[in-house]
C-alpha cells in the first residue's frame, strides 16, 4: 500500500521509512505512513495477534481518501481475525467506510458520538448513526445542490 516499509538501521541507529532505494527518517516521515507503517512491523514482528487492542487516533490523519479507504479495509480484516480496534475520529470518510464494511460483511461495529451535550451509541451494521459528522456532511451536500440550481 506504501510502496515501502519501516526498518531499523543499525549504521544509523534509528527507524526509516525506506521505499526503493531511498530512506527517510521516522521523524520526516507523514503521519498517515506512519501509522501504517507502525501498524505493519507490529503484525510483521508478530506482535500484535487475534486478542490484542489497537487503540487509534484520528485514523486518517494525513492520508489521502483513498489510503484511508484502504487502511480501514485492513483494519476490517484485522477484526474479523480477532483484533479489537477502538478509532477516535472525526472524519466522513472513515465513518462512511466503516457503515459499508459493517453492511457488505455483517459486522457489529459500534459508535460512540458526542453532540456536544450528550453521548449517543449507535451500531452501524444496524445504518449510519446520526451524528454531528454526518449531519454537518449532509448539510455541505445540501449547500452544493443548492448552489448549483441556482
Amino acid at each position: 500500500m506504501l510502496g515501502g516499509r519501516v526498518e531499523y538501521d543499525d549504521g544509523a541507529g534509528n527507524w526509516q521509512f525506506k521505499e526503493g532505494k531511498y530512506r527517510f527518517p521516522l521523524g520526516v516521515t507523514a503521519e498517515g505512513i506512519k501509522k501504517i507503517a507502525i501498524l505493519d512491523a507490529l503484525l510483521s514482528n508478530r506482535y500484535l495477534d487475534p486478542e490484542s487492542v489497537v487503540f487509534v487516533d484520528e485514523l486518517e490523519s494525513a492520508l489521502h481518501p483513498v489510503a484511508i479507504s484502504k487502511l480501514v479495509d485492513i483494519v476490517a480484516v484485522l477484526a474479523e481475525e480477532g483484533m479489537q480496534f477502538v478509532v477516535a475520529s472525526h472524519s466522513y470518510f472513515v465513518v462512511k467506510k466503516l457503515f459499508l464494511v459493517a453492511q457488505e460483511k455483517g459486522l457489529s461495529i459500534p459508535v460512540l458520538s458526542f453532540d456536544g451535550t450528550a453521548c449517543q451509541y449507535a451500531d452501524l451494521k444496524e445504518g449510519m448513526p446520526d451524528n454531528p459528522i454526518i449531519t454537518e456532511s449532509i448539510r455541505l451536500y445540501e449547500e452544493e445542490v443548492n448552489l448549483s440550481l441556482k
